[in-house]
């Protein structure tokens, strides 16, 4: 990529914020499986990951987490499951339940006794997050494009899919496809860091929860660590700074990241700084970009 090119187009990229969604909680105070809406408490929720964050419009703090589906270490089935709690000083209720769409169904339990049945309308399981066909635009920087050892895919329709479970791929085992989704490869050399590459979407997405993989051919993981920014306001602004836990070898895997906060944003930039390949020429590598909900 021409540096003048992206900075070219930076300048007209539109803006980038973030956010989070107050909803209402509607409660009852008898457990019979239907919400009788009698009382409603404002709230201000979020998600980091799978962490449900916030509070209400008095200051009660909100935390807890929703499952992941269909796992079979937890025996998830198809529909997310949710637990979270809301307490301020000594006052505790904690609320257990199921999504079906955008909406939240269960039940709540006070610390004296309290029960009742509970429900919320909230998108935030279903929000958009980037796809491919969301891509208008993909860049990498000049160093990626000189051939040999430094190489990098063209856009393709498996940009952004996610197309595995964070299991290793074992190359002794098994062929690795390096040539679908995102792949950038370099040889490190005095100086060339940070290692970057863009990616511009046709409207603000939200982002918060992504994944990101590398290699390690037996020399060392070929990413220590790296930051995601995104664009705002006519300059780069690092959202987040990231270190890439290692993996055995030999084997390409990916790993699951959260950003402090969701973010919006048209434009995208992931920057390789440092590499834990230890032989003369050490190598960056990065593959497999793809976000969760």
């Amino acid at each position: 990529m021409k540096k003048l090119l992206l900075c070219t187009l930076c300048a007209i990229s539109p803006f980038a914020y973030s956010s989070t969604e107050a909803v209402y909680l509607h409660y009852d105070e008898v457990l019979d499986g239907a919400t009788d809406y009698q009382k409603q408490i404002k709230l201000n929720i979020d998600l980091s990951g799978n962490t449900v964050i916030g509070k209400t419009e008095t200051g009660a703090l909100i935390s807890g987490r929703v499952e992941n589906t269909n796992s079979q270490y937890i025996g998830s089935g198809d529909k997310p499951r949710f637990q979270f709690e809301i307490h301020q000083g000594e006052t505790r209720n904690w609320y257990f339940g199921q999504v079906n769409g955008k909406y939240w169904e269960g039940v709540w339990f006070g610390a004296n006794g309290e029960k009742g049945d509970f429900s919320l309308y909230t998108d935030l399981l279903t929000k958009e997050v980037p796809q491919f066909e969301n891509i208008i635009a993909y860049y990498a920087d000049d160093v990626f494009q000189v051939g040999g050892n430094n190489t990098h895919n063209g856009l393709n329709s498996s940009f952004l899919i996610d197309s595995d479970n964070l299991e290793p791929h074992f190359t002794n085992q098994e062929y690795f496809d390096t040539s679908k989704g995102l792949f950038l490869q370099a040889d490190v050399r005095h100086g060339n860091l940070p290692m970057s590459f863009y990616m511009d979407f046709e409207k603000p997405m939200g982002m918060k929860t992504f994944r990101l993989g590398s290699y390690n051919n037996g020399e060392g993981t070929r990413l220590r660590t790296f930051t995601f920014d995104i664009w705002k306001h006519g300059e780069w602004e690092t959202v987040g700074s990231f270190e890439f836990a290692p993996i055995y070898a030999p084997s390409y895997q990916r790993q699951e990241f959260n950003l402090p906060r969701m973010v919006y944003a048209d434009r995208i930039r992931i920057s390789a700084n440092a590499t834990d390949d230890y032989t003369n020429g050490s190598k960056v590598l990065m593959w497999g970009l793809s976000f969760k909900r």
